[in-house]
């Protein structure tokens, strides 16, 4: 079976294939420089990047001898994770550690006779660094003239550090009459000729960004709203959104999110919040964990932890709690799922396919992003404070215990629970996610996975896990400087007796 594994083509797409896509010039430009050759990497940044990644997959699979494996990049936790799929996939050894695992999943992609690989959403650049204390992940992507690298990222710095200068394509705007197909397609009719200047208007309001408009189609496609009327609604917001973005900076609005986005964001989460107040809810739960691979099961935790935490309902405005029914059946699945859904109606959650990965959804990052920055406005701290608190204790609730069984689980909210850990100064939950990133600690640790470890340690502040993350790395000046300090510390609050003291300095002998 590992031989058969080994020879045939293999494919793992984690999204279903858009029918929506527009058929854009940049294929043809994708064609010219990606097939494969010893020049093997091309790039693509600017907007709708990752579904013009999707479509070349799907349109790559078409040839029967070429493999296609898609990586989430953003960050080393979702690199390690879609590697071990693909390792799972080519019948590679279970045993491997981290560095390992990874380093065989290139030499058996590289091996084959034919291969497309995806990195998605590579932008932070220093992921794929030099780095002197631990190894780059560059040194793990798969290298060949069989094969071809496709990176997507907004960082355009990209295009002559991991890419060469001439094999990056910038993805700009559309053109007209790509965005006006889309707009159709979306809203599933035809524009008419009375339609066609507002629709012109509103496609020019909206920047032309592939995400805007395909969130103002799937507004008017689900309420009935005529162009004409939608357009008057975003050009009430235009003036606020603008006062906004000259007047208070926030470390939540970064340059990515136009203002195209932040309008149709805030004309459909209003709608939202009138239809349906737990998918309003849920939604704004989700802007502080992870973009991608939004398991159901946190969904339906953000819901539940909604419900309970009914110390908010004293303080914050009606329109920002859902209160669920006398009946008990706010914890009632149908409802969530059926929250779930509009959000996709909605284009705000989209499906990840079923297979390798659990069932699971993925948010757009700018609409995280938008949801991020209006949370962090004024008149919302309190909402934002409520949000991320229900994050975290959703995290908290989920991610389990130090057990081997629960590996599978730890795996499958591991990088949800580092964010809502992140974001925990929000609503001054820092104790509890200390709490939480000793336990994402002592996975990693049973796990080996030393390089993921370190800046959970120093997220949670723990000296003495950050000391057997250096030892296990060799970097054996720097974990004796700790466990010195470590000693110095609990010789002083514990006295020279005490068991944890009497431990720091076994640890110190043995470093």
């Amino acid at each position: 079976e590992t031989r058969v594994k080994q020879h045939a083509a293999q494919r793992i797409i984690p999204f279903p294939r858009n029918e929506d896509v527009v058929d854009r010039d940049i294929f043809a430009a994708l064609d010219r420089l990606l097939p494969p050759s010893p020049d093997y990497q091309s790039a693509h940044s600017g907007k709708s990047k990752t579904q013009i990644a999707l479509e070349y997959a799907y349109r790559r699979s078409r040839d029967p001898a070429c493999s296609v494996f898609w990586v989430h990049a953003s960050n080393e936790t979702t690199f390690t994770q879609d590697y071990k799929v693909i390792a799972k996939r080519l019948g590679l050894a279970n045993g491997l550690d981290s560095p390992e695992l990874l380093m065989a999943v290139r030499e058996r992609v590289e091996a084959g006779p034919c291969w497309l690989l995806i990195l998605d959403n590579v932008d932070n650049l220093a992921v794929f660094g030099d780095t002197e204390e631990k190894q780059s992940l560059y040194d793990f992507v798969p290298r060949g003239p069989a094969g071809t690298v496709l990176w997507t990222s907004r960082d355009k710095r990209i295009s002559g550090s991991l890419v060469g200068g001439r094999r990056a394509i910038n993805v700009a705007s559309m053109a007209e009459g790509e965005a006006r197909i889309l707009l159709e397609t979306i809203m599933c009719r035809e524009i008419t000729k009375e339609e066609s200047q507002n629709a012109m208007a509103l496609l020019a309001e909206l920047d032309w960004l592939p995400l805007a408009v395909s969130q103002a189609a799937a507004y008017m496609g689900r309420t009935a709203t005529p162009i004409d009327e939608y357009l008057s609604k975003l050009k009430r917001r235009i003036n606020r959104w603008q006062l906004l973005s000259e007047t208070e900076f926030d470390r939540h609005r970064r340059q990515y999110v136009s203002n195209s986005v932040m309008q149709t964001w805030d004309i459909s989460i209003e709608h939202i919040r009138q239809e349906n107040q737990m998918a309003y809810n849920i939604f704004h739960s989700l802007a502080f964990v992870d973009s991608q691979n939004i398991p159901f099961e946190l969904v339906a935790k953000a819901a539940e932890m909604i419900a309970r935490l009914t110390s908010y309902e004293k303080t914050a405005s009606a329109k920002s709690i859902y209160i669920g029914d006398q009946d008990g059946d706010k914890d009632d699945n149908n409802k969530i799922q059926a929250a779930v859904v509009l959000l996709q109606h909605f284009s705000f959650l989209r499906p990840r396919t079923s297979g390798e990965r659990y069932g699971a959804y993925e948010m757009h990052k700018l609409v995280q992003e938008a949801t991020q920055y209006s949370l962090s406005q004024k008149n919302r701290r309190t909402d934002q404070w409520h949000f991320s608190e229900v994050a975290l204790r959703a995290a908290t609730s989920l991610f389990p215990e130090r057990q081997q069984e629960l590996w599978g689980e730890c795996e499958k909210y591991l990088r949800h629970t580092q964010l809502a850990a992140e974001w925990s100064g929000l609503c001054e939950g820092e104790t509890e996610a200390a709490a939480l990133l000793t336990r994402v600690s002592d996975y990693l640790y049973d796990r080996g996975r030393w390089r993921e470890k370190e800046p959970v340690d120093l997220r949670a502040y723990d000296m003495a896990d950050l000391a057997t993350t250096y030892h296990a790395q060799g970097r054996y000046v720097e974990a004796e400087k700790i466990e010195m300090e470590v000693l110095a510390l609990r010789s002083d609050v514990l006295g020279d007796k005490h068991p944890d003291t009497l431990q720091a300095m076994h640890n110190l002998a043995v470093t």
